[in-house]
């Protein structure tokens, strides 16, 4: 590698891992994890992670996902893969197995991705990064625009995120894409050309083609709309910090459920009430989304009228006093059952970090019999334990600390509610 300009890529590459590092609560990553398509942005990516990981001598490999979803999908994964151990970077394949859906395909990959993802890095104790660019960037800000999207909505995609037991860093926010091809050309590195780029089928597609026109009609839209949405992640932070201070706010509770004073936030405007209450919902329910905000102003009725209500995979219930309320887990029409390796860590329901000392499947307890050291906690809060059914019919109870003589094989078995911080 050679150049003034792949040498300044390197050092904001570094500024930009370090800085994620520093407003990262968790201890620093082990390792690095990249997320390779075999395009210029992830290509570009794993170049300079693998040569940050060099400098800081530390582990960097690279991770490929074939969905599977076109035919010549396994062919180009070994390309790349070759291509990339010839560079001196480690390289492997995950072939999707489960079974492709008949509708929502996009998202059906997305979330195979990163499930995929999420193991190698939980598994490496690595931290995994993204190749999204500020082009990427300026397109979800303007889709979220069309779609009528909150300031928090602006913010778009964050170059940290904490998400259950990792760290997911996107380190090349802050590039153009041409400067990632630059990065490529650089390290005389080639990359593939994904025709799905150019399929106007996609929302994405049809944005960046607009995007596209407007900066060739002398409109810098893209560059003003990653200002927005710096501008609206500053103004965010700022308001959560004053929330912390003034309000009474939302306490996640280890067996996997928050609680919160009603009228405590009474006084709150329904755009803040959504913020406050939205990312209790995603810690209990498990999603990556929040619901509109007419959803949750709907929800607040509802509360307001001492009504149950369901909303983002939760069940929201009166607890003990007046205007106290739970939000559970909702457990849904199908339970969710996952299989578990011995000592390998697996992230259940979204918001269960389980592990198990046998292989087996983990699913929720339900109205199954309960052990002893279960019974004083409440049915609604303990049905959506995570339990762990072992491959000769057997049941453990991760919730229980200790090993006792009804759990004889319970040594290294755990269930940490991961928005808890345990």
């Amino acid at each position: 590698m050679t150049g003034d300009l792949a040498q300044d890529a390197l050092r904001r590459f570094g500024t930009a891992l370090e800085e994620a590092f520093e407003h990262s609560n968790a201890p620093r990553p082990r390792a690095l994890i990249t997320a390779l398509s075999g395009g210029p942005d992830s290509t570009a990516l794993a170049l300079l992670a693998s040569s940050y990981a060099s400098t800081h001598d530390i582990p960097h490999n690279c991770v490929i996902v074939n969905h599977g979803l076109r035919e010549d999908a396994g062919s180009e994964a070994e390309t790349v893969a070759t291509r990339m151990q010839a560079m001196g970077i480690a390289c492997t394949i995950h072939t999707v197995t489960a079974a492709r859906p008949s509708g929502g395909i996009q998202e059906w990959a997305r979330q195979q991705r990163y499930e995929a993802l999420q193991s190698a890095a939980r598994q490496q104790d690595a931290a995994l990064l993204l190749g999204h660019h500020a082009m990427d960037q300026a397109e979800t800000v303007f889709m979220r625009l069309l779609h009528g999207s909150g300031l928090g909505g602006l913010g778009a995609m964050s170059p940290f995120r904490r998400f259950g037991d990792i760290n997911i860093i996107r380190p090349a926010l802050g590039f153009m894409p041409a400067e990632l091809v630059a990065v490529c050309d650089a390290f005389s590195c080639d990359y593939e050309r994904d025709p799905s780029n150019h399929d106007a089928r996609f929302e994405r597609v049809r944005t960046r083609q607009t995007l596209d026109a407007m900066q060739l009609a002398g409109m810098p839209i893209p560059a003003r709309l990653t200002r927005l949405s710096s501008a609206a992640s500053d103004i965010c932070r700022l308001v959560d910090d004053v929330l912390a201070q003034k309000v009474a706010l939302p306490r996640l509770c280890a067996h996997g459920y928050a609680e919160f004073n009603l009228a405590a936030l009474r006084d709150v405007p329904d755009t803040l009430w959504r913020r406050i209450i939205g990312r209790m919902v995603m810690a209990v329910g498990g999603g990556d989304y929040l619901a509109s905000q007419q959803s949750f102003s709907r929800l607040r009725g509802r509360l307001e009228a001492a009504m149950p209500a369901t909303l983002g995979g939760c069940r929201f219930m009166l607890g003990q006093g007046k205007d106290e309320w739970r939000i559970l887990h909702e457990p849904g029409r199908q339970h969710a059952r996952q299989f578990i390796t011995a000592h390998q860590p697996i992230i259940f329901n979204g918001i269960w970090r389980v592990r198990s000392p046998i292989d087996g499947h983990v699913r929720m307890l339900g109205d199954a019999p309960v052990p002893p050291d279960w019974t004083d906690i409440a049915h609604a809060v303990r049905v959506s334990f995570p339990i762990v059914e072992t491959l000769d019919g057997g049941m453990l109870y991760p919730h229980l600390e200790v090993v006792s003589e009804a759990q004889p094989d319970a040594a290294g078995l755990s269930a940490v509610f991961l928005a808890s911080g345990a």
